[in-house]
């Protein structure tokens, strides 16, 4: 039987949000669901636990089959400044074919990669999604507004400090 997997795209300035733990490849955040929770839940609450970013915004973009995983995915945003937390090591930025902006929990930069560095299920969810962002480029053009606005509201760094609870509203 497969993982029910809840994964997160989360586009940034320097690209797609991706994380590794040590001596992994590199994955899309997200995470398993625990019994009773929502592919939705587990995707919201692993990007926390693996990035410290704040989902403030969720929408259902497809499922995708992996030889271990049933994923649903979803496009979020969020609001933080995403550093590696919990069991993750790396994290980077995926644009226009590389892995950029790597960086791992003491701040230490290092070279771009290539995308083989991702799994295989990262590369083709990937694929797939720079397929649907294609066919719907009016809502995520309204949707990028909708983000700038929010985070006109709400600074990014108050989340990464711990003001309030985190919770946005």
């Amino acid at each position: 039987m497969k993982t029910r997997r809840g994964t997160a795209i989360v586009e940034t300035e320097q690209g797609i949000l991706l994380n590794a733990m040590a001596g992994d490849s590199f994955l899309l955040p997200g995470g398993g669901a625990a019994f009773g929770e929502s592919h939705l839940s587990a995707a919201v609450r692993e990007l926390k636990e693996e990035s410290g970013l704040i989902a403030y915004h969720a929408m259902f973009l497809f499922s995708f089959q992996s030889r271990k995983n049933d994923h649903k995915v979803f496009w979020m945003q969020a609001i933080g400044i995403a550093r590696p937390m919990s069991e993750i090591e790396r994290i980077g930025y995926y644009r226009d074919g590389i892995i950029t902006h790597i960086s791992d929990r003491k701040g230490t930069q290092f070279r771009d990669a290539e995308l083989s560095q991702a799994s295989e299920s990262t590369r083709e969810i990937l694929k797939l999604y720079e397929k649907y962002k294609t066919t719907h480029t009016e809502f995520f053009e309204e949707m990028s507004a909708y983000a700038h606005a929010v985070e006109q509201r709400y600074h990014k760094y108050d989340f990464m400090l711990g003001d309030g609870d985190g919770e946005l509203l």
